[in-house]
């Protein structure tokens, strides 16, 4: 199940939307630069759509930097 703030590929555009708002079966994805928008439901996240996984930063970086990169992942 989707949640507000994931991210999800379009297997035939290979563009990367974000999860906006959840309504009942519908979701709505937008593009990182806020231009485009689509409304579908839930299961075509499953069909047309593969999942992006945040990655995790290395861990042998300085904890300044560690720091510096978890305080922007929140924002």
């Amino acid at each position: 199940m989707a949640t507000i703030g994931d991210k999800y590929k379009n297997i035939l555009t290979d563009k990367v939307y974000k999860v906006k708002n959840l309504k009942g079966i519908f979701v709505l994805l937008e593009t990182e630069d806020g231009k485009t928008q689509v409304l579908t439901e839930q299961g075509n996240l499953n069909l047309f759509y593969e999942k992006v996984e945040e990655e995790d930063p290395p861990q042998d970086l300085p904890p300044s930097l560690m720091a510096h990169l978890q305080n922007h992942k929140n924002l």
